[in-house]
């Protein structure tokens, strides 16, 4: 499992950005593009009258809500585009929902087809970015970032955003300084921001260079002394400095700042977890599941939390959960098929088990996976 994690941009992007919004304007049938789009946007014809109805059949019921509205949004979106493909607005969404339900391959997929329709509708490129980079696509997502921060302007409140997200990737790589030289372009053409100075600081962490990582996390409290990823960044800091008590006041005071930021209760449990402090770490990450089902990462380091506290069925089913739904190349689910391995083979005494799990693991988990050194040593233990 991931023991600590920093940023984790991947979270809700493209709920975040929003459904596209289509609509017929008079008898013309007109169509009104999504705002925030670039001056270049195409002109397109009307959308067919059929579509239209089966699209806002979708926005009403995931305006209405409940527990079948994304699968109703969902069959009425594909209904749309089956009748009119030109309409990006229904694809855009259709990868909204499809990231809501873990499949990124489809996320990615329906993001394409409205980009196919529209190249200047940035939400959508940034959203296929993301899910790209979750299903472990990650030379596809650097170029989806890389078009985002050429074409948007300079005072675009969405570039300094694309820029953090994709200096985050970078990072994720182990590629610090292309990372520091995007966040420093971004400064010098766009200016200052919080997430800029965050996740600089987020870099210097990782290479070890407290101090600059303490002096552009102050500028970022500075900048915005509510924003929970700052004082999130600051509590990761503090463990690096050897302040245990000191990372977790910040990583409680992340939280009561914005219940939903996971972020900060996500390391919070990690640090539990690391102490043994197994019921503590299953209680934060419970949480975290349970206002999104959909963060693998957080089912991932339950089900250690489980094994710890010796509930081997649950942890076993949990692992097999995010298995199942997670992307091929996605790291978390190669966490869960490394953790299942383990957790057959040494603890349940099912060897037989444990190897083809190891197995799976060796086939479906991306190259550079962190696991991968431990799966080979594991490999040869079991005389595979």
């Amino acid at each position: 499992m991931r023991t600590l994690t920093t940023t984790r941009w991947v979270l809700g992007l493209a709920l975040g950005l929003g459904l596209a919004s289509a609509a017929c304007g008079g008898s013309s049938g007109t169509r009104r593009l999504q705002s925030g789009m670039k001056p270049t946007a195409p002109k397109l014809d009307p959308v067919k009258p059929a579509a239209m109805r089966e699209y806002e059949a979708a926005m009403r019921a995931m305006r209405l809500g409940g527990p079948e509205a994304a699968q109703t949004a969902k069959a009425r979106l594909q209904a749309a585009v089956e009748i009119d493909k030109s309409l990006w607005e229904a694809w855009h969404n259709l990868g909204v929902i499809e990231t809501g339900e873990g499949n990124e391959d489809a996320a990615a997929a329906a993001f394409g087809k409205a980009l196919a329709v529209n190249p200047a509708n940035t939400p959508s490129r940034l959203a296929r970015a993301e899910a790209y980079r979750r299903a472990g696509s990650t030379k596809d997502a650097r170029s989806d970032y890389e078009v985002t921060l050429r074409e948007l302007d300079s005072d675009d409140p969405l570039r300094k955003d694309a820029a953090a997200r994709y200096a985050s990737l970078l990072r994720d790589a182990g590629q610090y300084e292309p990372a520091i030289d995007v966040l420093r372009d971004t400064l010098r053409v766009s200016g200052a921001s919080s997430r800029i100075y965050t996740e600089l600081g987020l870099i210097y962490i990782a290479q070890k260079r407290l101090d600059l990582a303490t002096l552009v996390l102050s500028r970022a409290k500075e900048l915005d002394a509510k924003d929970p990823a700052v004082y999130n960044a600051q509590a990761i800091l503090a463990l690096r400095l050897g302040k245990g008590q000191e990372a977790f006041e910040r990583f409680e005071y992340a939280s009561s700042l914005d219940p939903r930021y996971h972020d900060a209760r996500f390391n919070k449990a990690a640090v539990l977890l690391d102490a043994g402090d197994y019921q503590r770490a299953k209680a934060e990450l419970s949480t975290i599941v349970e206002q999104k089902p959909d963060d693998l990462a957080a089912q991932v380091a339950l089900g250690v939390a489980m094994r710890g506290l010796k509930d081997y069925p649950a942890a076993r089913a949990t692992w097999e959960r995010v298995i199942k739904n997670g992307a091929r190349r996605d790291p978390n689910r190669a966490d869960a098929l490394f953790n299942l391995a383990l957790l057959k083979a040494d603890f349940l005494e099912d060897v037989a088990g444990g190897k083809a799990e190891l197995e799976r693991y060796l086939q479906d988990a991306p190259s550079g996976h962190a696991k991968r050194q431990a799966a080979d040593e594991k490999k040869k233990e079991l005389g595979l």
